[in-house]
């Protein structure tokens, strides 16, 4: 599992390609919010260290058909199961500050109400 990601355009903010994102690889529509933090990571199949930036999307409306609709899987889980199911440490860390800032009083040992906006498979 994973949360859309990708390369931003020359011509476009982080805003604007976390807005693209969403749409061609999870066909959602929405807000996006203030960013979750900044990770450098290696990618397997380049062998090179990419940064990623993670924004939550208030996501405000769902596509029944996108341009990634037929490579990937649009799934809706509980907090705790999209942690467990992220392949990635920095994505889980961003998924934590994500719990931290939107209920900080809760832990991810209990269970949240909030699903993963936009995860795929």
């Amino acid at each position: 599992m994973m949360f859309p990601k990708g390369g931003w355009e020359l011509d476009e903010s982080l805003i604007a390609a976390a807005h693209r994102e969403s749409l061609e690889e999870a066909g959602v529509l929405g807000i996006v919010q203030g960013e979750l933090g900044k990770w450098n990571f290696l990618s397997k199949r380049h062998g090179t260290f990419y940064e990623g930036y993670m924004f939550p999307l208030l996501v405000t409306e769902q596509l029944d058909f996108w341009p990634e609709k037929d490579v990937r899987q649009r799934t809706w889980m509980p907090v705790t199961e999209a942690r467990e199911a992220c392949r990635h440490w920095w994505m889980k860390e961003a998924l934590d500050i994500l719990v931290e800032r939107l209920n900080p009083q809760q832990s991810l040992t209990e269970e949240n109400t909030l699903s993963c906006s936009s995860c795929r498979l």
